[in-house]
């Protein structure tokens, strides 16, 4: 994935099969790539001095509302072989994309990701 240190995403297979879902389903993926407001999101947070778990939050909640939790079930199913509900799938891969997007901020010096919070 492009600019990801490894040192948050845990599983950046629930990525790449979710958007490789949406393109076999006619979809477009990159409504889910990290963007410029993702980045500006976290480099605003950081000026209002607020938390990484908050900045964390924020984005899981802004990457929620990008996700079909249908096709998050699916995918999650698939890649894990675990069966959860359609919003914990949903949640937990807007949090590996979150975390995607953190770790393409501190590529671009916006943030410091240090070992308190991984």
């Amino acid at each position: 994935m492009f600019l990801s240190s490894g040192k948050l995403v845990k599983n950046p297979q629930l990525i790449h099969k979710y958007l490789d879902e949406l393109r076999k389903r006619g979809l477009d993926p990159s409504i889910l790539l990290p963007s410029r407001e993702d980045i500006d999101l976290i480099e605003n947070s950081v000026k209002k001095g607020l938390s990484m778990l908050k900045i964390m939050d924020d984005l899981i909640n802004n990457y929620l509302r990008r996700i079909d939790p249908v096709i998050a079930k699916k995918v999650f199913k698939e890649v894990t072989n675990e069966d959860v509900d359609e919003e914990t799938a949903a949640y937990l891969i807007a949090k590996e994309l979150s975390a995607w997007t953190l770790e393409i901020a501190e590529a671009l010096n916006i943030i410091m990701i240090s070992d308190v919070i991984r």
